[in-house]
């Protein structure tokens, strides 16, 4: 199996220039989701004999976290070149950065993501992942196992239940915090420290990328203006004030029959039923 393991650069921790008043951001380690999806990917390459590629978008100093995950022991390490002044925020809301993994995770049987960075995200981007793969998605997984040589994914229900997923190949699972990642021997540390990480230039406006999203918003609907002559008589006719109205009725206390028999004159007072 060719498991794939998306890591995004925390912005979550700023430091500040005591001198200039400058900001500056970096790495500073992935969040608990990140580590249960990379604990998950090892576990599922032992089992199956494949291997686990790790892949992040940032600048330089994001290849901390790359190396912390060849420590543990994933098999190859890609890093996308994606340096200021672009907005990894923005990209990661908009689906370009996961535009850009897809590219370099593609051919790879299985995706495993956290549910959502640190750092405000949003956690849309495994669903943009799966959208540009054409993979299948879990999202919010809290488990996962094999059954043979299917993946079974479960996902978290309200009341304490659960929906277990029979997954295909290729898919992107989003999971949730919950796995411990390894501690790695100092021998792999000092050698993930020399490892070599692929670097891939940043491409952007790549085919795929979604231009922007924000929530739907429906279009005003249209009214004719007032035709009262004074201010008074145009306020009245735009708040309604002096439309007829059924008052509130408060009835009870009723049993189940009877508020139901009341329930269902009033619908077919108003027309709802004949």
């Amino acid at each position: 199996m060719r498991i794939a393991v998306a890591l995004s650069r925390s912005w979550q921790r700023v430091e500040v220039d005591p001198l200039t008043g400058a900001l500056s951001g970096g790495h500073r380690g992935e969040t608990p989701a990140e580590h249960t999806a990379l604990e998950h990917a090892l576990r599922l390459a032992e089992r199956t004999g494949g291997g686990v590629h790790v892949i992040t978008a940032g600048p330089a100093d994001a290849e901390e976290g790359l190396r912390e995950a060849l420590a543990a022991g994933a098999d190859r390490a890609t890093r996308i070149d994606l340096d200021a002044p672009l907005d990894p925020n923005a990209l990661a809301h908009n689906g370009s950065a996961a535009a850009a993994l897809a590219a370099s995770v593609a051919g790879a049987d299985l995706v495993l993501c956290g549910d959502r960075s640190g750092d405000g995200g949003t956690g849309a981007t495994p669903a943009f992942l799966a959208a540009h793969l054409r993979a299948a998605q879990a999202l919010g997984v809290v488990h996962l196992e094999l059954e043979g040589d299917r993946l079974l994914a479960h996902r978290r229900l309200d009341g304490g239940a659960r929906e277990v997923l029979r997954l295909p190949s290729p898919a992107v699972v989003s999971v949730e915090g919950g796995l411990r990642l390894r501690r790695a021997a100092l021998p792999a540390v000092l050698a993930a420290q020399d490892a070599e990480i692929d670097v891939v230039p940043w491409t952007p406006g790549a085919p795929g990328d979604v231009a922007g999203a924000r929530a739907r918003r429906p279009r005003a609907r249209e009214y004719p203006p007032p035709s009262g002559e004074s201010a008074h008589q145009r306020v009245l006719e735009l708040t309604g004030a002096l439309v007829d109205r059924t008052p509130p009725t408060v009835i009870g206390p009723l049993d189940a029959a009877g508020a139901a028999d009341e329930l269902l004159a009033y619908l077919q007072r108003h027309g709802y039923r004949s």
